[in-house]
């Protein structure tokens, strides 16, 4: 199903948009850009070392499509052919985050999905 612009939205579409990208942020436990600047957060834990590897894949797909709300709704939602159609958030929360940096790297190569 195609997706509709958002600059065709109406605000009622655009505010539910909204709420859905917040939704999915919370579920995969990727922060906004403004918590990732915060200095009182680190990297030691296993669930930090996710939350990176998942911006990773968002700030290299936002050029993709677009912005980066809808970079968030790509990891959270696509399923990926190459990985019997299981989203890159489901992969990053296997542990298979390398695994999909692999497969973001190739198709920018040219590569097939």
């Amino acid at each position: 199903m195609a997706r509709t612009p958002l600059n065709e939205m109406t605000r009622d579409e655009l505010i539910a948009e909204v709420e859905f990208l917040r939704a999915a942020l919370e579920r995969t436990g990727v922060r906004t850009r403004e918590a990732q600047k915060r200095p009182d957060e680190t990297n030691e834990n296993p669930a930090s070392a996710s939350e990176a590897v998942a911006a990773e894949i968002i700030e290299r797909i936002e050029a993709w499509v677009g912005s980066h709300a809808q970079a968030v709704s790509w990891y959270e939602t696509q399923p990926l052919p190459s990985f019997d159609n299981i989203s890159a958030a489901e992969l990053v929360r296997q542990g298979r985050g390398a695994a999909v940096k692999a497969y973001i790297k190739r198709i920018a190569e040219g590569g097939y999905s």
